[in-house]
């Protein structure tokens, strides 16, 4: 049995995990690279042949994951993606718009007067039909045979809707050997997913490390950080609160949090203008999926038959909408995505409120390293936006409440939970960056002593 890391070694994208059982090849995600520097149209060149690709196993829909799929068909893989029914919804959606962002990203180049030379489109929408064709869908804890050799089975794993861990038991010379693929671990008591499990009995696991080296300093429920900033700027004439949210996950867990702040009394009449499309689209997919909600989540719904829908808020649609917004001189809140204000709506909304001084932005996750996201928390009082100098007038805060990943403390508790039934044989950190999976190996090591590994690159191993 053979173990190759192709991506999200000493890196948190690009997820990519090949094991060969004698000739049978499971791909482990197929996640687009985005690291820094890496040119979009590398993530073409493979370091296998794709068509000898038996199955792709996925943890989850996140584009890190997910986005590399439709390339793999075109490159000549056949087989099926296994996944659950939420990560197969919300890929249609993410899919779909990775693939038009790629015609618009050729497009651009080609009009550019650099003259961009060859820079080539990964997969149309086309190739994410025939994909997403392919996609068989698996309930959590239901064991499905691979092959005679190899079971599957779906962990929950939290973090988004539908995410997996991946449990394989392999019987090799008449013994049986489980490995375990984390996938993207969440928080446990999350606003909407349920907690990860840890499996027992584990010999082999792959474990991500993203937040090896940091700690949540926010550790206030959401609902109560978020009641905290809006009391703040409803005390200001014109007062902002602008709120950057990834389109899936993130979005849902503010939305339904605000909603359960407006159905408590505990907040004021304010005007939420939520500005996402795909987080509408995305907000859709959770309440259809209502089996895969925690507890909390699934009694709300049951109740108000609606998570994230409410009378204070208003969806932008059009122009006609954001004209109506910029113009409203009430407080009010504002959701949009992307995460870290690179590209996507909302970048129109802090431009127009960047100079406002009455404004807040408050970051609710990680932004990568150079990001404008990455500016504002680390002080900077101008920032080019499409090309424009903007000074910051604005408060800029951040919260660890709504975040998708365990902290270094979530991680050492979900590792010496899966110990607690006896040490792995070998267990390798990946999908961080290097300073994160260095810290997260000492501390994982004072806690149960046995072997760990950070692979590079491409790095292979006989299990």
């Amino acid at each position: 049995m053979n173990l190759k890391f192709c991506g999200a070694a000493r890196q948190v994208t690009g997820s990519m995990y090949l094991l060969e059982v004698d000739d049978y090849r499971i791909l482990i995600d197929c996640g687009l690279n985005y690291e820094p520097g890496f040119q979009r149209e590398l993530n073409a060149r493979f370091p296998f042949e794709p068509s000898e690709i038996d199955v792709v196993i996925l943890t989850h829909a996140h584009l890190d994951h997910s986005g590399n799929i439709p390339t793999l068909y075109k490159k000549g893989f056949k087989g099926s993606v296994l996944c659950t029914e939420p990560t197969l919804a919300l890929c249609e959606i993410l899919l779909t718009d990775s693939a038009t962002i790629e015609g618009a990203r050729v497009q651009s180049g080609h009009k550019s007067k650099k003259k961009i030379s060859g820079l080539h489109r990964l997969y149309g929408h086309g190739d994410v039909r025939d994909a997403l064709n392919q996609f068989v869908t698996l309930p959590f804890h239901q064991p499905f045979e691979l092959n005679s050799a190899i079971k599957l089975e779906f962990i929950p794993a939290g973090h988004i809707l539908g995410a997996a861990s991946v449990q394989l038991d392999i019987r090799e010379k008449g013994k049986t050997k489980r490995l375990l693929f984390t996938g993207d671990l969440g928080n446990r008591e999350s606003v909407i997913t349920v907690d990860p499990e840890a499996p027992q009995n584990v010999d082999f696991l792959v474990m991500e490390g993203t937040y090896g080296s940091r700690f949540h300093q926010d550790t206030s429920e959401g609902e109560e950080v978020l009641r905290k900033y809006v009391e703040q700027v409803c005390q200001k004439q014109r007062g902002r609160l602008i709120i950057p949210a990834f389109s899936v996950g993130r979005t849902q867990s503010i939305l339904y949090s605000l909603n359960k702040l407006f159905k408590s009394g505990k907040l004021e009449k304010v005007m939420v203008f939520a500005d996402s499309p795909m987080g509408i689209t995305s907000s859709e997919i959770h309440t259809r999926y209502q089996s895969y909600l925690n507890q909390g989540t699934s009694e709300f719904l049951n109740e108000y038959h609606d998570l994230f829908r409410f009378k204070e808020l208003y969806l932008i649609e059009d122009s006609d909408d954001v004209a109506f917004m910029e113009h409203y001189r009430e407080p009010y809140i504002i959701v949009s995505s992307a995460g870290m204000l690179e590209g996507g709506r909302i970048q129109r909304h802090i431009k127009f409120n960047i100079v406002n001084p009455a404004t807040t932005i408050l970051m609710a996750g990680f932004c990568t390293p150079g990001t404008l996201g990455d500016k504002l928390l680390s002080g900077a009082r101008q920032v080019i936006i499409k090309g424009k100098d903007y000074p910051v007038y604005a408060t800029i805060a951040r919260t660890d409440a709504f975040s998708a990943h365990p902290d270094q403390n979530g991680l050492k508790s979900y590792y010496e939970e899966v110990c607690s039934t006896g040490k792995p044989k070998s267990v390798f950190l990946s999908h961080g960056d290097p300073e994160s999976l260095e810290k997260l190996k000492e501390v994982l090591c004072s806690a149960v002593l046995t072997e760990i590994n950070i692979p590079e690159p491409l790095d292979e191993f006989q299990l």
